[in-house]
Formats: structure tokens, C-alpha cells, sequence
């Protein structure tokens, strides 16, 4: 089945917490592209991975460092099954094929997507595991994981963990698997936001109502400038390269482009199947080095 990558439309990180972690606001749009993952029951208390790893190459070696060829404790399934059994012990193990293309450092939900996967097959398993201690254990392992088991868009705010499904109108788009790595700690730390610890404000937890009313209607050029995402100063510049990419996006037909999660990938959404392979031929051209996927949403 399908563990598939987001991208975040806008993404606003109006203060630090009281806890630690950053207040953000976004849009995660779901793609119809990302890993294949295939999970069957095995004996109690037993977790095998086995992967076949299609990420680009400048960041393969990212995932195999946490894959089973390499330190299988730090991997987020490995963590998600642990966690799992602390609480259900009586549930079996799992064997894991996982085909990896999402790759890491790229604001796609790559773990976070692969967790949601295996709690939803533990949560078919029986109806004592419940979807709120489902969402709970979720929000523990990462804070994009509620968020893939969820069928459709949303808006997010907290640390990730409040969501509101949202209309977003079908459509196309181009991602640019850029191999620019961007830690997500360094990246949060350059913000330099101040520590905030009144209550979030109504604009916070909301969406103009112009911007809602753009995303069901499909008109992505009219979220320039009104959903922006806060690291892309950041990212473009340490990597010049980066920014580059997002103006030639839009110089060849992309509606709307932008920086996907704290980086480093970067995608454009069109108005149509003919544009976004007019657009695609000619990003191939110009970045010849680069691998491009196409994505509906």
C-alpha cells in the first residue's frame, strides 16, 4: 500500500513554547506518491524490516544509516512498534517490506508517514486499540503522524497535533528531490522566535478566508504572498541553489511554489496536465542533475 509523502502550503511559525516545541500553522496537502509499504503479522514480540531503498543518491545513505543495514533502533517503525508494545503486548510482531523513496531531510513526512502506516495496521487488528489512544500514541511519535491517518487535507496548528480537514481542490504538481541536506533543529533554532507564553490568538488557529476560499477553488496563484513558509530565507541562503529552483518553477508554469516543511525540497503546483508536463520537460532541462517527480493531490 501506499505510505504517502505531504507538502505544506505555507508554513508559519509564529512563536516558541512554553514546552519547547514551535507553535506552527500550515496546510499539509496529501500526494498520491510516496513509499510502498507492505506489512504482515508474525510471532509476539519479533520486528523485521526489510527494505529496498530507491531514495535519490546524495541522501540514500541517510536512510540506510537507520534502516536494518545500519542502526535499526534509531528508525521511526522500529520506535512505532516499540511503542506499541508497551502498550499491547498481546499484539503479534510485524515483518515489514518497505520500497523507500521519500527521502529524509526533505519536509515530506517521510518517518512520519511510515509510522502512521503500521499504527493503522495495528488499529485494523482489533477494537480494543481506539482511535483517540491511537492519536495519542501517534502524537508521541512525531507530530505529523496524526496527520497521515487521516484520509484527507488539512489545516494544522499547534505543534502539529491540531488539525481541521479543509476542502483543497484536485490537482498536479512537480517535486523537485533536491539533495541539499537541512537540519530540522538548526533550522527551527535560526528562526530565533521569542518564547511566548500567553494563549494563541484566534489568527492562529484559523485560516483567512480568502486563502480557504482559493484552495477549494484551485487557484493556486492566488496564494502568493498570503501562505508563505517561514524557512525559506533560511534555506535559500545556505543554499542559493535552492532558491533558484522555486523562481524557475515559476518562470516555466508553476501557479504556486514553495519550500516544502524546514527543507529541502521544493515543489510547484500547476493549472492542468498539460502545463505541468510542459513545466516538467523544461525543469528537466534546465536542471539536468536533479530528479523531478509528478504528484496529484
Amino acid at each position: 500500500m501506499l505510505s504517502p509523502a505531504k507538502i505544506n502550503l505555507g508554513l508559519e511559525i509564529p512563536y516558541k513554547r512554553p514546552d519547547g516545541f514551535h507553535e506552527i500553522r500550515s496546510v499539509f496537502l496529501r500526494l498520491n506518491w510516496g513509499d510502498d509499504i507492505g506489512i504482515e503479522p508474525i510471532d509476539p514480540g519479533r520486528f523485521e524490516l526489510v527494505s529496498e531503498n530507491q531514495i535519490i543518491l546524495e541522501k540514500r545513505r541517510l536512510y540506510d544509516e537507520v534502516s536494518e543495514k545500519g542502526d535499526l533502533s534509531k528508525n521511526i517503525l522500529f520506535k512505532t512498534f516499540t511503542k506499541v508494545r508497551t502498550h499491547y503486548r498481546e499484539l503479534p510482531g510485524v515483518r515489514i517490506h518497505l520500497t523507500k523513496k521519500i527521502p529524509p531531510a526533505a519536509g515530506l513526512g517521510g518517518g512520519s508517514t511510515n509510522a502512521a502506516s503500521l499504527l493503522s495496521f495495528y488499529f485494523g487488528l482489533g477494537p480494543e486499540f481506539h482511535s483517540d489512544e491511537l492519536l495519542r500514541l501517534a502524537a508521541e511519535i512525531g507530530a505529523d503522524v496524526p496527520f497521515f491517518l487521516s484520509e484527507g487535507n488539512a489545516f494544522v496548528s499547534g505543534k502539529g497535533e491540531i488539525m481541521r480537514e479543509i476542502e483543497v481542490h484536485s490537482g498536479q504538481g512537480i517535486l523537485a528531490l533536491t539533495p541539499q541536506v537541512l537540519s530540522t533543529a538548526e533550522m527551527y533554532a535560526g528562526l530565533k522566535k521569542p518564547l511566548q507564553a500567553d494563549p494563541p490568538s484566534k489568527k492562529w488557529i484559523s485560516l483567512r478566508e480568502d486563502v480557504e476560499f482559493a484552495l477549494k477553488e484551485g487557484n493556486w496563484a492566488a496564494l502568493r504572498g498570503k501562505l508563505v513558509n517561514d524557512f525559506e530565507p533560511l534555506a535559500f541562503q545556505k543554499f542559493p541553489e535552492l532558491g533558484k529552483l522555486k523562481e524557475s518553477l515559476l518562470a516555466n508554469g508553476a501557479s504556486y511554489s514553495s519550500l516544502t516543511g524546514s527543507g529541502s525540497c521544493i515543489y510547484g503546483l500547476v493549472q492542468g496536465l498539460e502545463i505541468r508536463e510542459e513545466l516538467l520537460a523544461k525543469m528537466q532541462t534546465e536542471f539536468p542533475d536533479l530528479t523531478f517527480v509528478s504528484f496529484n493531490y
